[in-house]
């Protein structure tokens, strides 16, 4: 079950919450739960609770399906999806962004015409 909850925060802090969620592809909703589970070790009793679906589902990050499927690292991550069919969640716009800035970087110093 899932419920609204009201929290009284200062406005600014609520502003730089929301800008911060935007420029991580997220919302403040998914930021303070992804805290609070964070803190407080919870794990939904969804009557799965397996890690490969919920980071394909993006609600957990590869770090933590890692971890919660008991696997080495991420290439055993992605065997596991695609072995069970699951798909690839969608990165954020912040990684992609990182991603590309080192791969452009590992080109300017290697060289490589961009």
């Amino acid at each position: 079950m899932k419920r609204n909850t009201t929290f009284n925060l200062d406005d600014e802090l609520v502003q730089r919450g929301k800008s911060y969620a935007a420029t991580h592809g997220t919302t403040l909703t998914a930021l303070v739960r992804d805290h609070l589970t964070k803190v407080t070790g919870y794990r939904p009793n969804d009557g799965t609770n397996d890690p490969l679906v919920a980071f394909s589902k993006g609600e957990i990050d590869k770090a933590q399906a890692i971890e919660q499927s008991g696997l080495r690292d991420y290439a055993e991550l992605l065997v596991a999806l695609g072995d069970r069919g699951l798909d690839l969640p969608r990165l954020p716009p912040h990684e992609i962004t990182q991603m590309t800035e080192n791969f452009l970087r590992i080109c300017r110093e290697a060289g490589l015409p961009q």
